[in-house]
């Protein structure tokens, strides 16, 4: 597959796409209540989240973690890591294989996958690097770079880290090929899929000469069967 690569309260959020831009603009101006219910909430994301953690094995949970989306935004709107520095500490993060940070900014969710986030920078197979994972590649995934480095770097000044600036910015960021959605609602739903086959089909340790972006290639398969199938039905 082809990608691309360059070096409490609970609050509601809406998700929206489209194939293109200005008409998802629009859109959101144009919802009705109907296609509001059909959009990923924060509370319909913790349900389904606890859902696909319940249902992948105890040896592929091990050492993964993920970051609130409401977290997320807290990080964004505030912006301080003094949260940051405590779920880092508490959650281990720098002894995890996985960090998932599942987010939702503009009414469209996406996630980002960081691997080997502990691991030697120099390392020839498991250094660390990063994926987004997105539902609608208009754009957005590499106007997004510059804020998730920036986080990712925080994140490993809140773990009291050695590596350099220079390191930390330069860790690779990636863009798989993956499905796409059709709609405008079904983003935070496309996400979620994403994470339960990444999930179901990550190695132990990832490598990115070999492993990037293969997780994905059944998902796209099934996706593919899926949609045909709809096809007929319709017909």
């Amino acid at each position: 597959m082809a990608g691309t690569r360059s070096g409490g309260k609970k609050y509601k959020f809406k998700s929206s796409g489209s194939a293109k831009q200005g008409k998802s603009q629009k859109r959101l101006k144009q919802n009705s209540d109907d296609e509001v219910e059909e959009q990923l909430s924060t509370l319909v994301f913790d349900d389904y989240w606890s859902l696909i953690w319940k249902r992948i094995t105890s040896e592929r949970i091990e050492g993964c973690v993920y970051y609130h989306p409401l977290s997320f935004r807290s990080y964004l709107t505030e912006k301080s890591v003094k949260k940051l520095k405590k779920w880092v500490s508490r959650h281990k993060v720098f002894s995890s294989r996985y960090v998932f940070i599942p987010m939702c900014q503009s009414n469209h969710w996406n996630m980002l996958i960081i691997c080997n986030i502990g691991e030697d920078m120099n390392s020839k197979t498991n250094s660390p690097c990063m994926f987004l994972l997105d539902s609608l590649q208009i754009g957005e995934a590499t106007r997004l770079e510059p804020r998730l480095r920036e986080f990712v770097f925080h994140l490993y000044e809140s773990g009291n880290r050695k590596e350099s600036a220079e390191e930390i910015f330069n860790i690779p960021y990636n863009i798989p090929s993956i499905p796409q959605q059709e709609d405008g609602t079904k983003c935070g739903y496309y996400m979620l899929f994403y994470m339960f086959k990444f999930l179901t089909a990550c190695p132990y340790q990832f490598d990115i000469s070999k492993d990037y972006p293969g997780f994905m290639v059944k998902a796209r398969k099934q996706l593919s069967l899926r949609k045909r199938r709809e096809k007929l039905q319709v017909r």
